[in-house]
């Protein structure tokens, strides 16, 4: 048994005193090591085995996430190009929806921090893709990008701009 009158020193940092202790293991942890959660403070080492559990996602999750994430969004910017804003907006979200839903039903349901970040940038990607198209056949037309096709393209960046956020939001808890 140790001394009280010993000054309690942080596990990870044996020069620095502490009062403050991981509610999960006991070990006593400075206010550098110490991750606040809901139940109490933690240290290093109990965030670290608490947070491999919630982690769930394969290798191959976050290619199967990208691929189908860019698919939607490709074929949903090719859609919403020619509609009204009103139902752009609704085919946005509602390409959103699906490719949240669609994703999670492919992996089923695994977890992983990255996954929100392949998501959030393959729906960039995927939605952009129509707008090279549209550069494309602007500059075959008329010789140059600024052609008729300038609000094509508006168009099309308001879609991947409201996608990607639609997204980002959907997947970030």
């Amino acid at each position: 048994m140790s001394d009280p009158n010993t000054p309690l020193t942080c596990a990870y940092h044996p020069k620095v005193e502490t009062q403050l202790r991981c509610n999960r293991c006991n070990k006593p942890i400075c206010i550098k090591c110490a991750t606040h959660t809901p139940t109490g403070y933690r240290c290093p080492e109990c965030i670290r085995s608490q947070q491999k559990v919630f982690i769930t996602t394969k290798w191959f999750d976050q290619i199967i996430a990208a691929v189908i994430t860019a698919v939607i969004a490709y074929l949903g910017g090719v859609f919403a190009n020619s509609l009204g804003i009103y139902i752009m907006i609704l085919v946005t979200i509602g390409a959103g929806y699906l490719i949240v839903w669609a994703v999670k039903k492919a992996i089923n349901n695994r977890r992983s921090p990255l996954l929100k970040y392949v998501m959030t940038s393959s729906a960039l990607v995927g939605s952009l893709i129509p707008v090279f198209g549209i550069l494309i056949r602007e500059y075959r037309y008329y010789g140059t990008i600024l052609g008729g096709g300038i609000y094509s393209i508006l168009w099309q960046l308001a879609y991947s701009i409201i996608l990607t956020v639609y997204v980002y939001y959907q997947l970030r808890n």
